[in-house]
C-alpha cells in the first residue's frame, strides 16, 4: 500500500476462510489491541486510527460473529470452515492529497469525513455486488520516517496546519501509509436470494471479439465505485490490479506467524497459570490446616485457663474452710480448758469444806 506522488485512490481486494479471517481482522483492528502488527507500525501514531462497526459491533472481528449466528438462524446451517468468509478491501489514499485536506479543515475535520466516506463505500458495494458490510478500520501509524528534519520555520505551524504527518521526531517526519481496512461477509442476506457472491465476482466475462476480458470488469468497477466517492477531494482514479500480489502474500503469512506465536505464548502462559493454581489450591489447603490446629490450641488453651481459675478458687475455699476449722477448733479446746479448770475449782472447795 505504498503511496505515489500521484493523489490517486485504490481498492486492493483479498479474500479468507474463517481461520484466516480472525487473524487479518485481529491485525487490522485500529486500537491495535490485538496479537500481531504490521512491521511498519508506529505505535506512537496509533491513537490517530479509528474504526467503525455494523450490527451494533464493537469491531469487525464481533461483526463477522453476529453475521455468521444470523447466517446459521436464517439458512439453519452453519458457514463451513472451508469457505471464503471474509472478503477485505484495502482503500488507500496518497498521504499528499491527504495531509493538504487536513491542513485546509483540520485533521479532525478530515478524519470524520473520511469515516463518512468509507461508510458509503461499504454501501455501495453492498448495493452493487450485495456483500454484507461488517465494517472498517482506518489505519494512520503505518508509514516511513523521512530522515530530513524540517527547518525551524518550518515547525511554526498553526494549529490548523498541525496534522500527524508534520509531526516530528528524532528520527524525521512520518509519512503515513493512509488506508482502510473494510470487510464484508461474503454473504448476501438478500430476501429475493441469498447466495455468496465471491464466486460471481471472479468472473471477467468476455469483450466484444467473445475473447476474455484481460481485467475483471468487476474489480474495474470497485475502483469506479471508490473514485465516484472521493473524487471530489482531489484524488485520481487508482489502477485495478489482480486481488493477489506477492506482497499481501508475504504479509499475510507474517500475520499468521505472529498470530501463531501469540497463541503458543498464551496457551504456555496459560499452563503455567494452571501450574500456580495447583500450587495456591495447595498452600491454601496447608493454610486452612494451620488455622484449624491453631483454633484447637486456642480452644485447649482457653479450657487449661478456665481450670487454673477454678483451682484459684478451690483453694481460696480450702484456705477459708482450715481457717474457719481451726478457730472452731481452738474455741473448743478453749472451752474444754475453761470447763476442766471450773470442775478442778469445785473439787478443791469440796475438799477444803
Amino acid at each position: 500500500m505504498s503511496n505515489s506522488t500521484r493523489p490517486s485512490v485504490s481498492v486492493h481486494c483479498r479474500y479468507f476462510k474463517k481461520p484466516n479471517a480472525d487473524a487479518v481482522l485481529d491485525h487490522s483492528h485500529s486500537k491495535r489491541n490485538g496479537f500481531t502488527s504490521s512491521q511498519n507500525v508506529y505505535s506512537e501514531f496509533s491513537k490517530f486510527n479509528k474504526g467503525f462497526y455494523f450490527h451494533g459491533a464493537s469491531s469487525c472481528t464481533e461483526a463477522l460473529e453476529v453475521m455468521m449466528l444470523r447466517h446459521k438462524q436464517v439458512t439453519g446451517k452453519k458457514i463451513r470452515c472451508d469457505s471464503n468468509v471474509l472478503f477485505e478491501h484495502v482503500v488507500s489514499l496518497s498521504e499528499s492529497q491527504y495531509s493538504k485536506l487536513e491542513r485546509k479543515y483540520t485533521a479532525k475535520r478530515v478524519l470524520e469525513a473520511f469515516i463518512e466516506k468509507l461508510k458509503m463505500y461499504a454501501l455501495a458495494i453492498k448495493k452493487a455486488f450485495h456483500f454484507e458490510p461488517l465494517g472498517f478500520d482506518i489505519h494512520l501509524d503505518e508509514g516511513r520516517f523521512e530522515n530530513e528534519m524540517p527547518s525551524i520555520g518550518d515547525c511554526a505551524s498553526s494549529d490548523k496546519k498541525n496534522t500527524q504527518s508534520e509531526i516530528e521526531t528524532k528520527k524525521g517526519s512520518f509519512i503515513r501509509n493512509i488506508h482502510a481496512h473494510v470487510q464484508f461477509l461474503n454473504f448476501s442476506f438478500s430476501t429475493k436470494k441469498m447466495y455468496a457472491p465471491l464466486r460471481h465476482l471472479y468472473k471477467k466475462g468476455k469483450d466484444g471479439n467473445g475473447k476474455t476480458n484481460r481485467l475483471n470488469p468487476n474489480f474495474e468497477k470497485i475502483q469506479d465505485i471508490a473514485f465516484s466517492i472521493f473524487k471530489n477531494w482531489g484524488f485520481k482514479r487508482g489502477q485495478t490490479r489482480n486481488i493477489y500480489n506477492r506482497k499481501h502474500l508475504e504479509k499475510e503469512a507474517f500475520v499468521k506467524r505472529k498470530l501463531t506465536q501469540a497463541i503458543r505464548q498464551t496457551n504456555h502462559i496459560q499452563t503455567q497459570n494452571e501450574e500456580l493454581s495447583v500450587g495456591i489450591d495447595e498452600k491454601q489447603s496447608e493454610i486452612e490446616r494451620l488455622e484449624k490446629t491453631i483454633l484447637n490450641l486456642k480452644n485447649r488453651a482457653q479450657w487449661v485457663k478456665s481450670q487454673v481459675i477454678e483451682l484459684k478458687i478451690l483453694k481460696r475455699e480450702v484456705s477459708q474452710a482450715i481457717i474457719t476449722e481451726s478457730e472452731i477448733a481452738l474455741k473448743d479446746i478453749v472451752n474444754k480448758v475453761s470447763r476442766t479448770e471450773d470442775n478442778l475449782g469445785q473439787s478443791l472447795q469440796r475438799r477444803r469444806k
